[in-house]
């Protein structure tokens, strides 16, 4: 559950909009091609409709890094195909497939159509500031005037949510990308978004691990094998009044959701991370019964658990409600430790 709940954030900052539509750019079709510089050479071509809806990129390319004097290649070749909420990747190095589905997709659309196009942008214009980046002034790039973002090291220049131009550099690693061609509102064949019919896929929805495993919904297994989500018998605008009138130093509360009665709220300092998730007791087992084995202890008058998630690198304080059925879950990420995370719990006042 904790990383479906990421997943929606992460979901939620990506998706541009327009009027009452979600739209990925706002461009309705085209075609661009990268050329890929400084530590990483090759290209990335770019094919897209319906705003994004469907898109299809093809990379080829060749990363090479040093560290302690040892130098290392990798090579890629891949095709990546998106329509609406369904992938497909072809791995053309080593000639694997999968398919599935993106979870949460529809939750995403219905957010960002929710929002008039102005509070769409004040929304992404937040969250570009909590994730510590800066939009600097528009630029024109070879006649296209572009705005300008700064974020996590990397300097992007972007025509209506289309990146033409990037200039990274991380820890020594130099990433850089320029269009060389460019045509938007050209039209694009359809063959573009249906996936090649000479390699086999493996049904990534069908998987329990692997690549892209994170994204997989459970729609193909067998009904009795899906965990039926139970929601909380608690007031979901009263869970809004109460997160959204919590002052967390540093912090600022970005969204709060409800899917199928799990509540969540995101609060973000940077690259920090805070979830608060209401939920049903019985949950807890079928979702993170790894916190059942962190030690218990009394606070408050609650049984609570605290204990790191190594996964995640960070955090998570579990309070329960017995006498509403429910459980609060903080988890932090990176990770704050049971102190900070019970001061927390505390401000809330479930």
């Amino acid at each position: 559950m904790m990383k479906n709940i990421l997943l929606i954030v992460l979901a939620f900052i990506c998706l541009n909009g327009s009027g009452q539509e979600a739209k990925k750019y706002l461009v309705k079709s085209g075609y661009l091609k990268l050329e890929l510089s400084g530590n990483t050479t090759g290209t990335k071509e770019l094919w897209w409709d319906d705003y994004g809806q469907k898109s299809c990129e093809l990379e080829n390319s060749t990363t090479t890094t040093k560290m302690f004097g040892m130098k290392n290649t990798e090579k890629k070749h891949m095709l990546t195909i998106l329509v609406k909420d369904r992938f497909w990747t072809v791995n053309y190095e080593d000639g694997t497939a999968a398919k599935g589905i993106l979870p949460y997709y529809n939750d995403a659309q219905e957010f960002a159509g929710s929002m008039t196009e102005q509070e769409q942008q004040e929304f992404a214009d937040e969250m570009l500031n909590q994730l510590g980046g800066k939009r600097l002034a528009t630029e024109e790039l070879n006649g296209y005037k572009c705005d300008v973002i700064k974020l996590m090291g990397a300097k992007s220049w972007i025509y209506k949510g289309i990146n033409l131009k990037t200039e990274a550099k991380v820890l020594g690693i130099e990433t850089n990308e320029m269009f060389t061609a460019f045509k938007p509102n050209s039209s694009v064949p359809a063959s573009k978004f249906t996936p090649p019919t000479d390699v086999e896929f493996e049904d990534m929805n069908q998987t329990a691990n692997g690549f892209m495993g994170a994204f997989a919904e459970m729609d193909d297994f067998e009904e009795e094998d899906e965990e039926e989500i139970i929601p909380v018998d608690y007031s979901y605008e009263k869970f809004k009044e109460t997160v959204e009138a919590c002052k967390i130093e540093g912090y600022t509360c970005a969204r709060t959701s409800n899917v199928e009665g799990v509540f969540t709220a995101a609060f973000m300092n940077g690259q920090n991370i805070l979830m608060v998730m209401l939920q049903h007791e019985d949950n807890i087992e079928a979702d993170n019964p790894e916190l059942l084995n962190f030690q218990p202890f009394k606070h408050r008058g609650h049984t609570c658990r605290y204990g790191s998630l190594e996964e995640e690198s960070g955090s998570a304080l579990l309070v329960e409600y017995p006498s509403d059925a429910m459980n609060l879950m903080l988890v932090a990420i990176p990770e704050k430790n049971k102190e900070e995370l019970l001061q927390i719990e505390k401000k809330l006042q479930f």
